[in-house]
């Protein structure tokens, strides 16, 4: 972790109601303060360039301090980070966010996740979602991390078959896939399913040969869809690279609407709402010196996302 990153963290987490000096501006108060938003594609929803993604990394540490939690929440979304990221596997999520949602729901992008690849399935997890988050809809519902293993034709007479039925009765707005395991099995259920929104990785080390960012993000820009990065920063915890950077450089690439990153201190928060306020884009020439930056600080450490036995949602 950098000394930039660190200090933040311990400077920081203890102010849970306050904005940082880096945050506030003189006289004004936290909800004046807003983070950049795009247009999300064809769905045609502005969202925060900065998207919460509430998997391990904010249940592990609120699990217990739900209090704690719900103030991190409520202090993003008066920042107008409105683009939240849950799902059925994500352990106590959806509880856990819920009693905020049952007083600012319509100020949230609400998406959640089933890994049911038949249609029963994933409609019993949307049902489940509903219930537990005490909504009546949601903005995406995806068919979550595809994997090689997955049939695309059983999908299709599945699951897809399910979010189409949800798309058409009206209680999703949109329907999405996700993944990390190689773009072109992505590519092949972009073309196979037509999804309104993408949620796949863009670190800076270009993961699968930069096939991510060369072949798969072209082909979701001209389908119009929306797409949102992550694991920005997973594999680069603990390494000497400054995290906001890491989560420019995908907010910096052309097509990439929003970059989802785990809730876990109010400081990194602080940090990225920062960043991620009047946001610029890093120069071609940039990225590519943090690209080389990344290669020699994670050389020694596996992507964790292609370990044995690694759930989605660790640590997002």
């Amino acid at each position: 972790m950098s000394t930039r990153r660190s200090f933040l963290k311990t400077a920081l987490v203890g102010g849970a109601a306050a904005p940082t000096a880096a945050l506030a501006k003189s006289g004004s108060s936290a909800k004046q303060f807003k983070v950049d938003r795009r247009v999300l594609g064809r769905t045609g929803a502005e969202v925060s360039i900065l998207g919460l993604g509430l998997g391990s990394a904010f249940t592990k540490p609120y699990t217990n301090d739900r209090e704690a939690g719900e103030k991190l929440l409520n202090i993003a979304l008066d920042h107008g980070v409105n683009y939240w990221d849950t799902s059925r596997g994500y352990g106590a999520s959806e509880e856990m966010i819920a009693p905020v949602l049952r007083k600012r729901r319509k100020e949230v992008f609400l998406v959640s996740k089933s890994e049911g690849r038949d249609y029963d399935s994933l409609m019993r997890d949307f049902e489940k979602s509903l219930k537990t988050m005490g909504v009546d809809k949601l903005d995406v519902f995806h068919m979550w991390n595809i994997r090689p293993k997955d049939n695309l034709d059983q999908m299709e007479r599945g699951a897809f078959k399910a979010v189409l039925e949800l798309k058409e009765q009206g209680v999703i707005e949109n329907y999405g896939v996700t993944g990390h395991s190689g773009a072109q099995l992505l590519i092949d259920a972009v073309q196979r399913f037509d999804p309104d929104v993408l949620l796949t990785v863009f670190p800076c080390t270009r993961d699968d040969q930069g096939r991510y960012e060369d072949e798969l993000l072209p082909l979701a820009r001209e389908r119009d869809m929306g797409v949102i990065a992550m694991k920005t920063v997973r594999r680069a915890r603990n390494a000497d690279l400054v995290g906001s950077d890491l989560i420019r450089y995908a907010l910096s690439l052309e097509g990439v609407h929003s970059t989802i990153v785990g809730l876990d201190t109010l400081g990194h928060l602080n940090e990225n709402m920062a960043m991620a306020t009047n946001f610029e884009p890093l120069s071609k020439t940039r990225m590519a010196q943090l690209h080389d930056e990344a290669v020699v600080a994670l050389k020694d450490i596996p992507t964790p996302w292609e370990q044995p036995g690694y759930k989605d949602g660790q640590l997002a």
